[in-house]
């Protein structure tokens, strides 16, 4: 009788207890979560597109913004050039009409005489900005690897530094003639300077933890130069080459007003020497627009040096 009793409550509690466990399983997917993993829904890829499309809006609204404002920079600029033209506050014989500008700058780009002029100031400045930024950046690494010979030599570079750049021009062309060399060489003299400042300044910028990281690692002086001093150093050295591309045409122009036979600078000077002001403006203008492609040139170079050295 006991032992049928003991059965009984045996029973009842464990109908009791799958009772209980079926409340509570109940109540856990009435609250929304299931412990049965083959009814859990199949996990969905993830799906950046819709980012991505954001990023290329944002890129392409920032785009639009640019050029928004540099059309209307250039518009206001060309519209209140002309007001003040006509409502002669300025004198046109001195600045010109927009309009003249515009119709003169045309009428060189079909003068055969004008494009031999850009390449002879181009060729001069290119001569200058290329072997004056390899011989700035590599007198800069020997200067960081021997300190000494810097502290040295810095009151001479200081000199040479400061001396004017056009009264440079006069020299070289007493010494190499009217030609090529003049236009070159100061050209070179002026991007030197920029990219030895530029390339010294970032390689001793780069932080003593790096360094002594590197030497812990064992890598060796090579490997250092090229993994982590060089692209540490990239952004400066491209800086001072984007500035160095416009003070070399600048420095092929001065060398070319001095004395040649040739280039955009005699040009400026035939024109100044015969009041033609829109045609002085006109060759500006293609003076601007040729530092301009350099420009673009050094940013392009930029992007292939810098996936060259990640």
């Amino acid at each position: 009788m006991t032992e049928a009793v003991t059965t009984n409550e045996n029973n009842n509690g464990q109908g009791s207890g799958d009772g209980g466990h079926d409340g509570y399983r109940a109540s856990r997917q009435a609250g929304g979560i299931i412990h049965n993993p083959a009814k859990l829904p199949a996990r969905q890829p993830y799906d950046d597109s819709g980012i991505l499309v954001e990023r290329r809006r944002d890129r392409l609204n920032n785009r639009v913004a640019v050029w928004g404002l540099r059309i209307g920079v250039f518009v206001v600029f060309i519209a209140a050039w002309d007001l003040l033209v006509r409502g002669g506050i300025m004198d046109p014989t001195l600045v010109s009409r927009p309009s003249d500008v515009g119709l003169a700058f045309v009428t060189q780009l079909v003068d055969p005489t004008f494009w031999d002029d850009v390449l002879a100031t181009f060729g001069g400045a290119m001569a200058g900005l290329a072997t004056g930024a390899v011989a700035g950046i590599i007198l800069a690494v020997v200067f960081t690897r021997v300190p000494v010979l810097y502290t040295a030599m810095r009151p001479f570079l200081t000199l040479l530094n400061s001396l004017p750049r056009p009264a440079l021009a006069p020299i070289f062309i007493l010494w190499f003639g009217l030609g090529f060399t003049p236009k070159a060489l100061v050209a070179f003299t002026m991007v030197f300077f920029l990219l030895l400042t530029s390339t010294m300044g970032a390689l001793e910028s780069i932080e003593h933890d790096i360094s002594q990281l590197t030497k812990s690692l064992g890598m060796t002086k090579i490997q250092r130069f090229f993994k982590i001093e060089i692209p540490a150093a990239l952004p400066s050295i491209i800086g001072g080459l984007r500035l160095g591309a416009v003070y070399s045409i600048l420095g092929a122009v001065v060398a070319e007003m001095v004395g040649s036979y040739v280039g955009l600078g005699q040009r400026i000077v035939i024109a100044t020497n015969n009041f033609q002001v829109a045609e002085t403006f006109a060759i500006l203008v293609a003076m601007g627009l040729l530092a301009m492609l350099l420009d673009i040139a050094i940013s392009g170079l930029h992007k292939v040096v810098s996936d060259w050295t990640r």
